[in-house]
């Protein structure tokens, strides 16, 4: 079993853990709600604020594998196309910690709402809140670019040009893909976790048959 492999393995499990950051972060109940981080949620007022804690810890603990996997991936990369590789590991520095910042911010949202709630009125603690909307909006778009379209675009160049030497068929295994699986399993009805999360994961599993 080589290195690859091995943080192929570390890889999905950090993307699992990273895909359950999101769960708490929505409202609880049905029918089942979509993920919202923008704006205030009155409801972050009545759930106990354990659930924002956990999805912290869940995401500062998961993020770091999934980094490891991408910028090994660049390490394969590297053999068919250098410039590839290095767009790859600049692409995996910026979503490092534009990624970790916007959830440390989603998490606390909800907990400053939580204290101000008990001692101003709602429309009050929500104007305060909104303040720090301006400065996370382009962190925010950063981190999207970067960690959904980013890794994304730049893997499937590389298999299509035959720098990452793996099988057409691995040009499903990345977040744009697991986004809309997972996005038809809820229009089924289906409770799902972080679709992030989740293509990281199958970023992992590139990584393993890539480095086989």
């Amino acid at each position: 079993m080589n290195r690859y492999v091995v943080f192929g393995i570390i890889g999905i499990i950090s993307g699992f853990i990273a895909s359950l950051a999101d769960v708490p972060l929505v409202k609880p109940g049905k029918p089942d709600p979509t993920l919202s981080v923008n704006g205030v949620n009155p409801w972050w007022a009545d759930v106990t604020s354990k659930r924002f804690k956990i999805s912290f810890w869940l995401s500062f603990l998961g993020q770091p594998g999934t980094y490891i996997t991408m910028w090994l991936l660049a390490d394969l990369i590297e053999s068919g196309s250098a410039a590839l590789a290095l767009a790859l590991r600049i692409n995996t520095f910026i979503g490092c910690y534009t990624g970790l910042l916007c959830h440390v911010v989603f998490c606390l949202k909800p907990l400053l709402y939580q204290k101000l709630s008990k001692k101003m009125p709602d429309n009050e603690g929500s104007e305060v809140l909104k303040a720090i909307d301006p400065i996370i909006k382009v962190p925010s778009v950063i981190g999207f670019l970067s960690l959904w379209l980013g890794g994304t675009i730049i893997v499937v160049i590389a298999i299509l040009t035959g720098a990452l030497a793996v099988p057409k068929l691995c040009l499903l295994l990345n977040p744009v893909v697991s986004l809309i699986v997972l996005m038809i399993l809820k229009k089924c009805g289906v409770k799902i976790i972080g679709a992030l999360g989740v293509g990281f994961m199958l970023f992992s599993v590139l990584l393993m048959i890539a480095g086989m």
